[in-house]
């Protein structure tokens, strides 16, 4: 783990202090504003939209691969008409590894995807988003179009991105 220096830590945190309160009623009034003339952001709107995808006949060494790198959290499973079956993160391949050297190479993605995957359309506001994150208490959710097919991939990342940026700005 890479540690800051304190001095870097204090200097992040004076610049996440909480702003005064006649500064903090100015930017809910601009960021009401912002909303009330273009709109809540929708799911469409902010979605990843080439997340990592398998199918799900893929092994899992497979998808353990298509994991690799900093932005790569989060996996859909698919099925043949590109309708999602579930999202699988890396501490969920993590513990279905299975012993001996292959395998992972033999155990395919549909046995780790378990009932319905929440989702939500492209056309929902981001309240509706969250709502549906919270019930199903899962970090990342698939955007669908009317026919039920992956459009892109909602994190809880990124709502809390869009979320302090709309706050700040």
């Amino acid at each position: 783990m890479i540690r800051r220096p304190a001095s870097t830590d204090a200097a992040i945190a004076a610049g996440l202090a909480a702003p005064a309160p006649a500064q903090r009623e100015l930017l809910t009034s601009v960021a009401a504003a912002r909303c009330a003339r273009y709109g809540a952001p929708t799911a469409g709107q902010v979605m990843h939209r080439s997340p990592p995808v398998a199918d799900h006949h893929t092994s899992l060494w497979t998808a353990w691969t298509r994991l690799r790198g900093p932005e790569q959290r989060h996996l859909v499973v698919i099925d043949a008409q590109v309708r999602p079956l579930g999202v699988l993160e890396e501490h969920d391949l993590a513990l279905a590894w299975p012993p001996g050297p292959l395998g992972a190479q033999r155990v395919p993605l549909r046995r780790l995807v378990r009932g319905y995957t929440p989702r939500v359309r492209d056309s929902d506001d981001l309240a509706a988003v969250a709502r549906t994150m919270l019930a199903a208490d899962t970090e990342a959710v698939p955007v669908v179009d009317h026919a039920d097919r992956l459009l892109g991939l909602i994190t809880a990342r990124r709502c809390i991105e869009l979320l302090a940026c709309r706050a700040l700005v």
